[in-house]
């Protein structure tokens, strides 16, 4: 006959490995949260002079020490451009956990249209905890995403030969979804910003939005996607959304 002290022992056991659990579930989540990155653009006439327009358009996340990655249509060659009705533009990357402000110049990028995907190139080494490796990605998997809203983050910036950022906070930026997947499928877009034929894409359940396109999607903290596009396609709400797999990645960056 068991005990109750074996069965409160037993339940003190269960109580403890599931805090531990949490916890080290927590640690590597902000481990990987530490490799994200939001993308911020301004737009501007004249150094020196105001207004200014702009705030983050999108995301982007580490795949080694030297190379971020973000959604082709957020940032590419073609859409280095400053918003209508401007001549200047900049382009920055912001760093969630430890600070970091990288400026991107055009040359630093390398679209690859057909997977809807640009890499970054970075000078500067920074540690990344993505490990980028194939996946298998199963429909009704937990997943979560690292994203961010459409809103102006720079809290303290002077003018120099341009723009500099000196600070900013993410704390009101970040849209950060859960949920599990809905389908892995084939899929082929032709319009004016996006040009796939027959990538494999994972359609996650949760809701997002404009400014998350770019982000990492992630299943069991293994990276398995990038954040692409979202339907309604006019709309800055997007109630199905779409990430092109890490396996087509990779196998483009094979090439």
């Amino acid at each position: 006959m068991i005990s109750k002290l074996t069965i409160l022992f037993s339940s003190l056991i269960l109580f403890i490995l599931t805090q531990a659990c949490g916890i080290y579930m927590q640690d590597c989540q902000l481990k990987l949260e530490n490799s994200v990155f939001a993308i911020v653009k301004i737009s501007y006439n004249k150094v020196g002079e105001t207004p200014v327009e702009g705030g983050i358009c999108g995301t982007a996340f580490l795949i080694n020490d030297s190379t971020a990655i973000t959604a082709n249509h957020v940032l590419n060659n073609t859409n280095y451009l400053p918003n209508p009705g401007f001549k200047h533009v900049q382009f920055w990357l912001v760093k969630r956990g430890t600070k970091k402000i990288i400026e991107l110049k055009k040359e630093d990028l390398k679209p690859l249209q057909n997977i809807e995907t640009t890499l970054i190139k970075l000078y500067e080494k920074i540690k990344c905890d993505f490990k980028v490796t194939e996946q298998v990605i199963k429909i009704n998997d937990l997943v979560f995403n690292y994203g961010h809203i459409i809103n102006m983050p720079i809290t303290k910036a002077h003018w120099g030969s341009k723009l500099i950022i000196d600070d900013y906070s993410l704390k009101s930026s970040k849209s950060d979804k859960k949920g599990q997947i809905l389908s892995v499928k084939k899929v082929t877009v032709n319009s004016n910003d996006l040009r796939i034929t027959d990538k494999t894409f994972i359609q996650p359940s949760f809701i997002a939005n404009v400014g998350m396109s770019g982000g990492p999607l992630i299943s069991q903290n293994k990276l398995i996607g990038l954040m692409s596009f979202g339907l309604p396609a006019d709309s800055m709400v997007k109630t199905e959304v779409y990430a092109i797999s890490i396996n087509e990645i990779i196998k483009e960056i094979k090439k």
